[in-house]
């Protein structure tokens, strides 16, 4: 039997349609399917850590369309604020996935050796000795690779019997704001009793606004989703109170792991590969950072899947690590005004904080000092 491709990818998001722009340009045939069409909408913290908008620079892919982002801010309404700077240089972006996802889809669709098929639905896969058979609602596949860029609940991850449940009960409520010429360059996370508001700017005129948080602190007994919402914001953006919204999306559970990321010819990347917390907002950038590795060891190693799971596993260990300090630091109030008090007052520890996220700077690199401003002191 013929192969269709060297690599087949399920899912066109932006991790999938990088990682196909990649291998295209190496020379490897690839093919991108996903049963949406472009454009669509997806609810997601969309920003942008620097470290991914540099893997895009790399491809030649400009996004100076959207708008950047210069850093955090933390803030405990009463208690002050903690304002972090990403590193001299660097700038994140806030990507409005309408228009960000649909972009690199038509990128990888328009990159040499890569073929996509947009309304193609993945429905199984058997994995032989040489070879992958995806079934698709197109017809059979025949590909030396597959790798699932399906998602938070991936199917790839199902059919190979490596996905389990989600292990968080935290939830989020995603919409957009109409705020004309609102002039916010940063992610302002407030931290509220029982839930954090994320903002994120989508475009010089709408902002982001994400609640995440239990169930029953997001919409409590008798309130509507959007009377909830509305609250939410008001309480934490008050300026914002009077601004349009638009249709509400929910999200949830977080926290999801598949029990394996690669075997010899099935690979898991992006939130396929396991999914955190918004809050953490490194999601998409992590996902660039493993498709610029994965595309190197699919093309070069011998033993491309051992070569992935081992580097992984560092990666995965790192944003495990901020992931659970950022939800111990605003699950609990004490701890939370402890740290915007001590981070305000040395606001260079944030800043190398936000680098350690994005896994541009290591834990070993932070001060005694550092810490110390992260316990309040």
């Amino acid at each position: 039997m013929g192969m269709d491709a060297d690599v087949v990818i399920v899912g066109a998001g932006p991790v999938g349609s990088a990682l196909a722009i990649m291998l295209g340009r190496a020379g490897c045939q690839t093919l991108l399917i996903d049963r949406c069409q472009f454009p669509r909408d997806k609810p997601c913290g969309e920003g942008l850590m620097p470290a991914g908008n540099r893997v895009l620079e790399e491809l030649g892919i400009g996004l100076r369309d959207f708008p950047s982002i210069s850093g955090v801010t933390y803030h405990v309404p009463g208690h002050g604020r903690a304002e972090g700077k990403f590193m001299t240089g660097s700038v994140g972006r806030g990507t409005r996935r309408t228009d960000f996802d649909k972009m690199l889809a038509d990128h990888a669709d328009a990159t040499q050796n890569v073929e996509t098929a947009f309304g193609c639905d993945a429905r199984d896969v058997q994995v032989g000795s040489d070879e992958v058979l995806l079934g698709t609602t197109q017809g059979q596949i025949v590909a030396r690779f597959l790798v699932g860029a399906d998602g938070m609940r991936s199917r790839v991850a199902t059919w190979m019997g490596w996905s389990r449940p989600a292990r968080s009960r935290r939830y989020g409520l995603v919409g957009h704001l109409a705020a004309r010429d609102h002039g916010i360059d940063r992610v302002l996370i407030t931290l509220l009793d029982g839930c954090e508001v994320y903002l994120a700017p989508s475009s010089r005129d709408e902002l982001l606004v994400a609640l995440l948080g239990a169930k029953g602190h997001l919409r409590p007994r008798g309130v509507t989703v959007r009377e909830s919402y509305s609250r939410r914001v008001a309480q934490a953006h008050p300026e914002l109170a009077g601004c349009q919204q638009s249709t509400i999306h929910g999200a949830g559970p977080f926290w999801t792991r598949p029990s394996n990321i690669a075997s010899r010819r099935v690979f898991l990347i992006g939130d396929a590969a396991g999914f955190l917390d918004p809050l953490t907002g490194d999601g998409m950038t992590a996902g660039f950072v493993a498709a610029s590795k994965l595309s190197h060891l699919l093309i070069n190693e011998a033993d491309a899947s051992a070569a992935y799971r081992h580097w992984e596993a560092k990666q995965w260990q790192r944003r495990l690590f901020m992931g659970r300090l950022a939800l111990a630091l605003t699950n609990t109030a004490a701890l939370g005004r402890r740290a915007i008090r001590g981070l305000s007052k040395r606001p260079v520890a944030l800043d190398r904080l936000l680098e350690v996220n994005e896994g541009s700077r290591s834990l070993r690199s932070l001060s005694p000092r550092d810490w110390a401003a992260l316990g309040g002191f």
